[in-house]
């Protein structure tokens, strides 16, 4: 392989610089001692963090963003599942019309899915409820999880579990003890984009919450009304969070089997 030329190097870095320094920003304003976002920190305290849980808006906000993305992610995995089967394995009529129907939040802006969750379910009367708020991000963590399900089904060899099938497997089983472990990597990456993708959504939710909010609404509504390192103490807790998830998957499954489908 031809060496990397300067230029490309330069352009790479900067890249990287570009990425990072926003992060490196916000954690330095959450060490900050004093009452003011300000960086460079005038010292350093982790009072801010601590601030977080004398919060109760920050803690109700975390365990409901947490219930969501947990069941949004459950039921997206469930349903890619079998969506991938009756694409990857069945030829039927409206067969292209129906993945581009369950991808199609991926194109269609987040303010249009939100607008169109409040008007839909204001007109039936539960649009200020938690099974509102399940099935907007049920909707739209489901593309993310169905194009890795469908990648990953592809790569699995169906004349393995044709195999179990003729030896006398039911169908069901055949799936469950051959297919169900050849597309697990998959699985893991699905669940890890649902799960992101519904616990970082903020434009399409903000539609839908009321005196309940999940953590995204709760920090940009703080931040609106606050002037404290607080808020940047809760976002970098959880940047801190995704890193040292990442760190544990990588060590656990490894990036590459997350990644490889």
């Amino acid at each position: 392989m031809r060496s990397i030329s300067p230029l490309t190097k330069t352009v790479g870095y900067a890249v990287i610089a570009c990425l990072v320094l926003p992060l490196v920003v916000l954690v330095g304003v959450s060490l900050n001692a004093g009452v003011e976002q300000n960086f460079p920190p005038s010292g350093l305290s982790l009072r801010w963090y601590a601030n977080i849980f004398n919060r109760d808006g920050f803690l109700n906000a975390i365990q409901m963003t947490l219930i969501l993305a947990v069941v949004s992610t459950a039921s997206s995995i469930f349903a890619s599942i079998l969506v991938a089967l009756a694409i990857v394995r069945h030829r039927f009529f409206g067969r292209d019309l129906l993945l581009t129907a369950v991808l199609s939040p991926l194109v269609v802006p987040q303010v249009v899915v939100g607008m169109a969750f409040l008007v839909t379910l204001s007109a039936i009367g539960i649009y200020k409820s938690m099974i509102a708020l399940l099935l907007l991000h049920s909707v739209i963590t489901l593309p993310f999880a169905a194009r890795v399900m469908v990648g990953s089904l592809m790569g699995a060899r169906v004349s393995l579990e044709e195999a179990a099938r003729s030896l006398g497997a039911p169908q069901w089983k055949a799936f469950i003890l051959i297919t169900l472990p050849l597309i697990r990597p998959g699985i893991a990456a699905a669940a890890v984009f649902a799960f992101v993708t519904s616990f970082e959504n903020f434009t399409a939710t903000q539609f839908l919450v009321w005196d309940r909010t999940t953590l995204p609404v709760e920090i940009y509504t703080y931040v609106q009304t606050e002037s404290d390192p607080t808020g940047a103490a809760m976002s970098s807790a959880i940047v801190l969070t995704v890193c040292a998830v990442v760190l544990v998957l990588s060590r656990v499954l490894g990036l590459e089997m997350l990644t490889k489908r």
